[in-house]
Parts: structure tokens; C-alpha cells; sequence
């Protein structure tokens, strides 16, 4: 086994694991990693509260994200670890049955790693669910913004919807990808552990103001990088689809950064500039208002099918990361023949 046939291998998993999420999204009858991430977070959290100063809650809340990511981490390492060595030291076909071993579990994790399929799935019900009816449409859409819902206006559920594809875009496709391309699926995975404390610890509120700190600032540096990867892959993709790529320029280098987060901002304002609308605003939050910027101008109204051309956006920036990750190994390759 050379180091030529492990980078073809690694070549063929990066479309590969797009394709599989594009054909079978989140299957309900597989157990998936968040789901278990998520179990071990709040078993840690039950146990590592305590002490209520906001000095040994931030202690803590770091012990949680150490014991979180090396768990997440070093698992599937060890797995693959152990059959690659298991390739290396027998022959014949025992060895080859190692290696697709090895191949098969790094491309399921990696395909598990990413939300494309799910996400487009749930702003496509948005859609459909918002044709039907508004009440249908607040609860469509209340799966996947963490926001109060049973108020918005029909131009609020449609924003909303935008907002979490443009955000999730990095969150669920690109940074995950990222690190699947040059770690294999124990850096993937690694990555969903990260944001997935985020998700569950990272906010500014009473609770978790301290405790969630190191989570937070975590995932802020996990996605920094792939959060402008992410804009990259949408100019491009916007170009395609005739969105308004110059004025999304123009509004993601003005509204950037007037989002809290240092990286949703980023596509969210590029979005928002593509499809000549305005995005955020206030937002209600378990009964309270947030106050927040805008993104973008309102050159024109904002309609549901900004969720159709918002999920095209994201579906072909997703097929843009993959053949970007795919290039530099594709030139190592043929560089090493």
C-alpha cells in the first residue's frame, strides 16, 4: 500500500461523500454523530457544573470541550488507525478488506458530516408549507431557526428561512468539507463536535454566558476560514444562476460584520446582496427582542421564491466546494506519477 493509491482513494471520497448526502441526506434509521455528540455534551454539562463563579464555570465549560473533541476525534482516529495498520502488516486479500474497510466507514462518517440534502429539504418544506398556509409555514420553520415564531409575518418566515440556508451553508456544508478534505472523516467529525457545542452551549444568555465561552470562541475559529470559502464558492455560483453577484459583493464588503457572529454575517450578507433584498433585523428570542442591523437594501420585496433561488445557491456552491477541495489533491496526484 503506497502513498499514491491512499490519495486516489482520498480523491474519489471527497465527491463521494457530496453524492451520498445529495441521494440520502440524514436517514432516520442510521444513528448520526450529532445525535450521539449531542448525548455525550449534555451527560458533561449534568456533571461538570460545579461551581456557579463565572471563573469555574469557564473552567469547566473548557474541561467539557477538551473531553468532547478528543473523544469525537480520537474514536473514529482509532478505528481507521487500527486498519490501516491492519492493511500494512498482512497481504493478499486481507489486506484490501482492510482498506475498504477503512475507505467505506472514513466515507460514510464523512457523508454524515455534511446537511446539504437536510437542509434544502427543510427550506423546501418552508416553501411548500408557507404556499399552504402562514400557521403551516411558522411551524415549517420554526425546525430550523431558534427564533420565536408564532408572530412573523409572511416576509419574516420567508428572511428567517434565508437567513439559516445562507448561515448553514458554512455550518453544514463548507467547513465541514473543509476538514474532511484534509483531515478524513476524525477531522470531520472533530468539526461537527465543535459546532454542535456551539449549538447547544455558545450563548450569551444567564445559563451559559461563562460556560459556553470556550465553545463559542471555538467554533468562531473552526468556521473563520470557511465561512469566506463559502462567499468564494457563491460568487461563483451566483454567476451561474444570474443572481446579482456584483451587488452581493458590494453588500457582504459593507454588512459583513455587523452581524453578532464574526462568521454568519458573512454569507448572510452576500445573500442578501445576490438576491437584492434585506435580511435580520430584530428577532424575538424566547420572548425577548434582539435587536440587530440590517443586511442588504431593499431594492425590491422579498417573495418565497427567495427560498427556491436561495436553496440553488447553496446546493451549487455545495458542488463548487467539492471540485475546489478536489483540485490540489487531484494536482498532487498526477504530480507524484
Amino acid at each position: 500500500m503506497n502513498i499514491r493509491v491512499l490519495l486516489f482513494l482520498h480523491l474519489i471520497s471527497i465527491p463521494l461523500v457530496l453524492i451520498l448526502d445529495f441521494l440520502f441526506g440524514e436517514p432516520r434509521w442510521i444513528p448520526h454523530p450529532v445525535v450521539i455528540i449531542g448525548r455525550l455534551v449534555s451527560f458533561l454539562e449534568r456533571r461538570l457544573r460545579k461551581s456557579f463563579t463565572p471563573r469555574a464555570l469557564r473552567f469547566w465549560g473548557c474541561v467539557l470541550v477538551l473531553l468532547v473533541c478528543a473523544l469525537t476525534f480520537f474514536v473514529p482516529f482509532s478505528v481507521l488507525a487500527a486498519l490501516s495498520f491492519s492493511a500494512l502488516h498482512f497481504c493478499g486479500a486481507v489486506s484490501w478488506a482492510c482498506v475498504a474497510l477503512a475507505f467505506a466507514l472514513d466515507v460514510f462518517w464523512g457523508f454524515q458530516s455534511l446537511a446539504a440534502r437536510c437542509l434544502g429539504d427543510e427550506a423546501l418544506n418552508v416553501y411548500r408549507k408557507l404556499s399552504a398556509s402562514l400557521f403551516e409555514g411558522r411551524l415549517a420553520v420554526g425546525r430550523i431557526v431558534g427564533r420565536d415564531v408564532k408572530n412573523l409575518s409572511e416576509e419574516e418566515v420567508i428572511k428567517a428561512c434565508v437567513e439559516t440556508v445562507a448561515e448553514n451553508t458554512t455550518d453544514g456544508i463548507v467547513s465541514p468539507f473543509v476538514f474532511y478534505a484534509f483531515g478524513g472523516a476524525p477531522f470531520a467529525l472533530l468539526y461537527k463536535a465543535i459546532n454542535t457545542m456551539d449549538s447547544m452551549i455558545g450563548y450569551k444568555n444567564e445559563k451559559y454566558q461563562y460556560f459556553g465561552t470556550a465553545a463559542a470562541r471555538l467554533d468562531d475559529f473552526a468556521n473563520f476560514i470557511p465561512a469566506r470559502l463559502s462567499v468564494f464558492f457563491m460568487f461563483f455560483a451566483s454567476i451561474f444562476l444570474r443572481l446579482n453577484f456584483l451587488n452581493g459583493l458590494k453588500i457582504f464588503f459593507r454588512d459583513r460584520y455587523k452581524h453578532a457572529s464574526p462568521n454568519s454575517g458573512q454569507t448572510e450578507s452576500f445573500v442578501a446582496g445576490a438576491l437584492e433584498i434585506r435580511l435580520a433585523g430584530d428577532a424575538v428570542y424566547e420572548g425577548q427582542i434582539e435587536r440587530k442591523p440590517f443586511l442588504g437594501d431593499p431594492i425590491r420585496a422579498v417573495e418565497k421564491d427567495d427560498i427556491l433561488r436561495t436553496v440553488k445557491l447553496m446546493r451549487l456552491s455545495a458542488v463548487l466546494c467539492m471540485a475546489g477541495l478536489t483540485v490540489p489533491f487531484l494536482l498532487f496526484f498526477f504530480f507524484l506519477t
